[in-house]
């Protein structure tokens, strides 16, 4: 029997009384998902043997330089690369946790658990001496008392470091907080759940909002209490709105809803949890239906007080009398589920830590710096390892991609294809690989015009149709397959066009993949599959200018597409749909 149907849930509000029929936890992370599961047939392409790689020497001038080794331990997890400078005992308490709370995030609410992300994530438990500091952002958006957890994104690569050194927090206002680092990490965390499900980011209010709603539960193995808030009167909990809110003037509602609000500190943080909490959670239940609909609404339209109105029915002023009320008495809804006798959560496997290889700090630290805009340290960090003659995959693969960041593309080339001939397991570094030999292969045109050879094709396309394979697909690796077909010198047939409508299928919104999808069958003579393509992208193009370059292909195209020859039956033309798997029932 599975464990949803083991565990039954509870009715309780934070002050004790009871409610009617529990709202569905799951409804609103449930919306967050955005998953397309397709497969397409494609044509093999040849592989091209490469050369004997020589890789770059390091001239180190002065050794004291580049760091030192550094002892950390280092464990891997479905999804995460750890690294921890905590005790061996306190990491495994917190890997145990962290993987518990994945099963509780299954049970409650399995729609975030979706998504994939191109590399392992980085977690980084910093807990000896200033170890939590030299990762702070470059640009000091974090102060280094006013937070215990660091949150870091690329297209690539997502970061979470966690401080269990500090004891206190500083915030704005001289306000001091007990350091909770479990806390700090469910945030993380959550965030990063969220932004992995969505093309592109929530309003800032509403992700907040929801990250501390999440960061709340508590739990065990027998126990999930979700959405549970101190009533005020002592039973707060670190981080709880109402304890950070109740002797704070509130930020004028217009400010905190901003698509971009001038600040996103503590209390901004704990108003956006406040208002989030109150309407979908306070007691009367009578805010879900307006919140609901003016988040939807918010996709198309701008955050103004006429639009929130229109949902809520109340100014911003009359509504933050209310929700004033609610901090200072809060009455809600907590969902609780309790294993039924004999049921509960599956201990989770136990972690096996082991020394951190030199080249897996140096590689997850310097990755990690990067995020956060220290170049020259993450650099540093690359090097070190490599300088003391270390040659695992994965550290050549991020030395290469640095350097190509860096604009050093003769030594990103080498590290590259070093990476790619012991079959590193990273699809960026590929693309990144294919795009070294295609400028490679492009600077030897005349005047910039010119066409590929079939073995530049496919000294191109061999990486790329590795990146391919790689979970989860990216994009540009689809994009230069069409920029590389549309250059070769023999023409691509519409089988290999195919490959680029696979890209399409599991991008449909991405409008520079759809560009060059429909530059590319126009120029080969795939007339009605450029139409097709074009009028897609006028469906899906946001940019204004974006939309009319689509809409002039379109037409253009339409007036170039053959008609079928009179004598002959009509043939029915595939449509994109028709390459579409649709997921079975």
């Amino acid at each position: 029997m599975p464990l949803s149907a083991a565990i039954r849930p509870s009715r309780q509000t934070a002050c004790g009384r009871g409610l009617g029929a529990r709202p569905q936890a799951g409804r609103l992370s449930t919306a967050l998902l955005l998953a397309v599961a397709v497969r397409l047939a494609a044509a093999d392409v040849p592989t091209v043997p490469g050369p004997v790689i020589e890789l770059p020497k390091f001239e180190v001038t002065d050794s004291r330089l580049l760091p030192l080794p550094e002892k950390w331990l280092y464990a891997e997890v479905p999804g995460f690369e750890i690294l921890s400078n905590i005790s061996e005992r306190e990491t495994k308490r917190f890997v145990r946790d962290f993987l518990l709370l994945q099963e509780v995030i299954r049970e409650i609410m399995p729609g975030l658990m979706g998504g994939h992300v191109p590399v392992p994530t980085a977690l980084l438990l910093c807990g000896r001496g200033k170890g939590f500091d030299e990762f702070l952002p470059a640009d000091g958006s974090v102060e280094r008392y006013g937070s215990n957890s660091l949150f870091f994104q690329s297209p690539e690569r997502a970061a979470i470091v966690v401080d269990f050194a500090i004891a206190e927090l500083q915030l704005e206002g001289d306000t001091r907080l007990e350091s909770d680092p479990y806390r700090a990490f469910y945030a993380a965390y959550f965030r990063f759940l969220i932004r992995r499900q969505l093309s592109k980011a929530p309003p800032p209010w509403f992700e907040e909002g929801l990250v501390q709603l999440f960061a709340a539960t508590e739990f065990d193995r027998k126990t999930i209490v979700f959405a549970q808030i101190g009533d005020g009167f002592g039973a707060e909990k670190i981080g709880d709105f109402n304890r950070l809110l109740h002797q704070r003037a509130l930020m004028p509602l217009g400010e905190m809803l901003a698509a971009e609000p001038r600040t996103r500190g503590t209390f901004w943080a704990a108003q956006c949890y406040a208002f989030v909490h109150y309407c979908l959670y306070g007691l009367d239940k009578k805010k879900q239906q307006a919140f609901i609909r003016y988040v939807y609404r918010l996709n198309d339209e701008e955050p103004t007080e006429q639009l929130f109105q229109e949902c809520f029915g109340k100014t911003y002023k009359q509504f933050a009398i209310e929700l004033r009320g609610h901090i200072g008495f809060t009455a809600g809804k907590k969902i609780e589920f309790r294993a039924k006798k004999g049921k509960e959560l599956p201990e989770p496997p136990p972690v096996m830590l082991k020394a951190g290889a030199d080249a897996d700090v140096g590689r997850l630290k310097g990755e990690v710096l990067r995020l956060g805009g220290h170049g020259t340290s993450a650099r540093n960090h690359l090097i070190a390892p490599y300088v003391r003659g270390e040659r695992d995959p994965r550290l050549l693969a991020a030395l290469g991609l640095d350097e190509k960041l860096a604009g050093n593309d003769a030594r990103a080339r080498k590290f590259l294809e070093a990476a790619a001939a012991a079959k590193v397991g990273r699809a960026r570094a590929y693309l990144e690989l294919a795009r070294l030999r295609l400028d490679e292969a492009r600077a030897g045109f005349k005047n910039g015009q010119g066409q590929l050879s079939v073995e530049q094709v496919g000294a191109v396309l061999t990486p790329l149709f590795t990146a391919r394979e790689q979970p989860p697909p990216l994009a540009e690796v689809y994009a230069l397959i069409a920029e590389t077909w549309a250059l070769s010198a023999l023409p691509p047939q519409e089988e290999h066009l195919a490959v680029v409508l696979e890209g399409v299928v599991r991008f449909p919104r991405d409008t520079a993949l759809l560009l060059q999808a429909t530059l590319l069958a126009a120029k080969r003579g795939f007339m009605n599959r450029a139409r097709e393509l074009a009028e897609r992208g006028t469906k899906v193009a946001r940019d204004p200018a974006d939309r009319d370059r689509f809409q002039t292909l379109a037409a253009a195209f339409t007036q170039d597409a053959a008609p079928p020859a009179p004598t002959a039956a009509p043939e029915q033309p595939k449509t994109l749909d028709a390459y579409l798997v649709k997921p079975q029932p």
